[in-house]
């Protein structure tokens, strides 16, 4: 990791390029660099002006390839150096482990196109992307409200169901159900952000596309909102796979969504 010197009240970026369990399509591990090289030749304009001041660049924890649990608690032990509020960028979506992990928060929201709350997956392996919400709620006991999910197992939506967690499936949704889930909330909030939320014809760069997303400006007024209600002590954005980009259009929106991230964690 850099040695930036952080204050306490500024939000610190940190990658965490991990990619030990992906499913479908690699890349992941290289989000953290590729955005790091595309964000000196943007603007840094939200939909709140330009950001007051820059994020303090941690630099990329140093991981393990191919063993998730010990990378886990790498990523833990980074964080808690850093402390919120931050943002963490992936990286397969497993990385939130372990900020669930030092934040300990009281709701948890999940704006994703899955759930990943599978017990096992693949069959046999208990920890992945695809099955950390579910390790993580086991552990912490935290209420969780999931956006935009719309592929899913069986054995997910029931485990959804039976924790009490406020579920909005699929795009089509509105801000007063937004609304509504926002209060049902309580408590130290925080929010991770997996890009395939989006459709694949705005973010073809993810390791696993899913027909039928978020638009990006759909995206980009659902996190004001989100932020500006629950205020979350930290956030991450994971799963971009700049291998599987084209022309960095799916970079481009990470990167704005970044940077108005960081300007949302700014104003609390």
């Amino acid at each position: 990791m850099l040695k930036a010197i952080c204050r306490e009240s500024d939000v610190k970026l940190i990658g965490a390029p991990m990619e030990d369990t992906v499913s479908f399509r690699p890349g992941t591990r290289f989000a953290p660099q590729r955005i790091r090289q595309i964000l000196p030749y943007l603007e840094y304009t939200t939909l709140f002006g330009n950001v007051a001041k820059p994020l303090c660049d941690l630099g990329d924890v140093e991981l393990l390839q191919g063993r998730p649990e010990e990378n886990v608690e790498m990523i833990k032990k980074a964080l808690q150096k850093a402390e919120p509020p931050f943002l963490m960028l992936g990286g397969e979506h497993t990385v939130t482990y372990a900020a669930l992990k030092v934040v300990k928060p009281d709701t948890y929201v999940h704006i994703d196109a899955h759930f990943d709350l599978r017990n096992e997956w693949p069959p046999g392996q208990r920890l992945s992307h695809a099955t950390f919400a579910r390790r993580a709620h086991e552990e912490l006991g935290f209420y969780a409200i999931y956006i935009g999910v719309r592929a899913y197992d069986d054995e997910e939506r029931k485990y959804a169901e039976e924790a009490g967690f406020f579920v909005v499936r699929g795009s089509d949704f509105t801000r007063e159900v937004v609304s509504d889930a926002v209060s049902t909330a309580s408590g130290r909030v925080y929010l991770s952000l997996d890009i395939d939320v989006l459709d694949p014809s705005e973010a073809p760069g993810v390791g696993t596309p899913e027909a039928g997303g978020l638009t990006f400006k759909k995206l980009e007024y659902l996190l004001t909102d989100l932020m500006l209600a629950l205020k979350p002590v930290a956030v991450d954005i994971v799963e971009y796979s700049p291998p599987n980009d084209v022309s960095d259009i799916t970079a481009t929106k990470v990167a704005r969504l970044l940077m108005h991230m960081a300007s949302l964690l700014q104003k609390q």
